[in-house]
């Protein structure tokens, strides 16, 4: 079996230096910064949490774009159609269909063409 770093026992040199760091000079300096971070985290919400990470121009510029998008998407699509005439249809074949009979030497040459 071969060895990976990424093995759950601990790491001695890894966790010196985490110690190192996170100690410093005053590792009381450290716990208060980081009490008032945990009680900080208590006393916000998810909606807290989540304003200051969106910021307000950021939020409608992406609500506009997503707009913008819905309403061209669903103007090509009811455009395209209609001016067309032509519908096509899901089959195996992705028969064309279109509102007018095609013409008797269309359908003349598609018979003799399997002969």
């Amino acid at each position: 079996m071969t060895s990976s770093p990424f093995d759950n026992q601990p790491n001695e040199v890894l966790g010196r230096m985490l110690r190192e760091e996170l100690t410093g000079s005053e590792p009381e300096a450290f716990l208060r910064r980081l009490r008032g971070v945990v009680t900080e985290a208590g006393t916000r919400t998810q909606w807290d949490v989540l304003a200051g990470w969106a910021r307000p121009r950021v939020m409608a510029a992406a609500i506009a774009a997503a707009l913008l998008l819905w309403f061209g998407s669903w103007f090509a699509s009811t455009t395209s159609a209609n001016e067309a005439g032509v519908m096509v249809a899901s089959m195996p074949a992705h028969t064309v269909l279109s509102p007018q009979p095609p013409p008797v030497d269309e359908i003349m040459s598609a018979l003799m063409e399997r002969r």
